[in-house]
């Protein structure tokens, strides 16, 4: 993306694409792909990394048009943005449900309702639906997206903060972050009273962050490279890397520092994780790589397809790796059956995206165009195999 203009950086979709591809795996548990994913190497994951990202993206979206006045505009395509996440949310929901019921019912073993927090629905319906219909009744590994319509949902006044002083916006975002860790600010859960996995008010933080870094980047500067800041980051992904790798705990001080600051729980975003991810984006914008990405993002026609459509391509992966978790729960782990399943999983991210992008039309009528050339050069192949055959029996 060029400086100064709110044309798309294929890097941020290329990375949003590669943490889609992280996310799928890391949902599918005891899977030994999930031990090669970027969890195991650092504080954060893919979902610090998806947040980030989100952020940036939204100023991309939004922040252009908000500055230029366009308010209304703004929020009325914020909000139509909220309503086709709620839409997903629900559609993932409760086909996730389906998948366990079908699976409960066909193995004839309950348990599966057990595994992601299916069982309270069926037990007493109604307030599981309410608690659905509201977004506080969350499955596991089906709790991002409420969190996200949250964020969306506030984005206009978080514009209308940047646009006064992007520094005005970070103090409120940084405020409400102490606020949830500090005070332990967050949404009860309906109809069981815990409260939300991704704690909107702590999270929102990383996303107002990244909607700063969009926003400096639409005004053609960034954050600057220091060596002081370059080798704190480095020192700080390091040591996230060794205790991750020998598994020291998820305590970093043992009880000397605050918990939000010594814990690595992933619900309240503790400051470890954060400042974990914002290392990772700070060393990699300011590597010699960061330039050369441009190029494999716009080459790259899987994951930076998986990015650019990152909605339906989220509700595939999400879905996909259920019907994983259960086939590996039903058959057992083995490395043939893993393999085949993320590269499934994979495959079907991709086709999502393709058909987000040309519709199911296109790309049926291109699948029909391909496996006809691919039946003429069978048939060719065919053909050359029995005119050889017959050359060699007049010989």
């Amino acid at each position: 993306m060029a400086a100064g203009t709110g044309s798309r950086d294929q890097r941020i979709d290329w990375l949003r694409g590669v943490a889609l591809a992280s996310i799928f795996v890391n949902h599918m548990p005891g899977n030994r792909f999930e031990n090669w994913t970027t969890r195991n190497f650092g504080f954060s994951d893919a979902a610090e990394v998806f947040v980030l990202l989100a952020g940036v993206a939204a100023a991309f979206a939004f922040f252009k048009r908000f500055d230029q006045g366009d308010v209304r505009g703004t929020v009325v395509k914020s909000a139509r943005r909220v309503g086709t996440l709620y839409t997903a949310h629900i559609f993932s929901t409760l086909a996730a449900i389906l998948l366990f019921a079908v699976a409960a019912r066909i193995s004839g073993n309950s348990g599966y309702l057990e595994l992601i927090g299916v069982a309270p629905l069926f037990q007493d319906p109604w307030p599981g639906l309410i608690g659905i219909a509201l977004g506080t009744y969350q499955l596991g590994y089906f709790n991002i997206l409420p969190m996200y319509i949250l964020l969306l949902g506030a984005l206009p006044i978080y514009l209308w903060l940047a646009r006064i002083d992007l520094r005005l916006m970070l103090i409120a975002s940084f405020s409400l972050y102490l606020a949830a860790q500090i005070a332990h600010l967050s949404i009860p859960s309906y109809p069981e009273g815990d409260g939300w996995y991704f704690n909107p008010f702590a999270w929102q933080f990383l996303f107002a962050i990244g909607l700063s870094l969009g926003v400096l980047k639409i005004r053609g500067t960034g954050v600057a490279y220091h060596p002081f800041a370059y080798a704190g980051a480095l020192a700080w992904a390091i040591l996230g890397a060794v205790w991750m790798i020998w598994s020291l705990g998820g305590h970093l001080s043992h009880g000397l520092l605050p918990g939000w600051s010594d814990t690595l729980h992933k619900s309240a975003l503790p400051l470890p994780r954060l400042l974990h991810v914002l290392a990772l984006a700070y060393l990699l914008v300011h590597s010699r790589v960061w330039e050369p990405l441009t190029r494999i993002a716009e080459n790259d026609p899987v994951t930076t397809r998986l990015g650019r459509n990152s909605l339906p391509v989220f509700v595939a992966a999400s879905l996909m790796s259920m019907v994983g978790y259960i086939i590996l729960v039903q058959t057992g782990n083995g490395l043939a059956i893993e393999l085949a399943l993320v590269s499934a999983g994979i495959a079907v991210m991709w086709m999502t995206a393709l058909i987000s992008e040309k519709g199911v039309t296109v790309v049926a009528a291109d699948v029909m165009r391909g496996l006809q050339v691919l039946a003429v050069r069978g048939k060719r192949v065919s053909d050359d195999t029995v005119a050889t055959a017959r050359t060699g029996r007049k010989d």
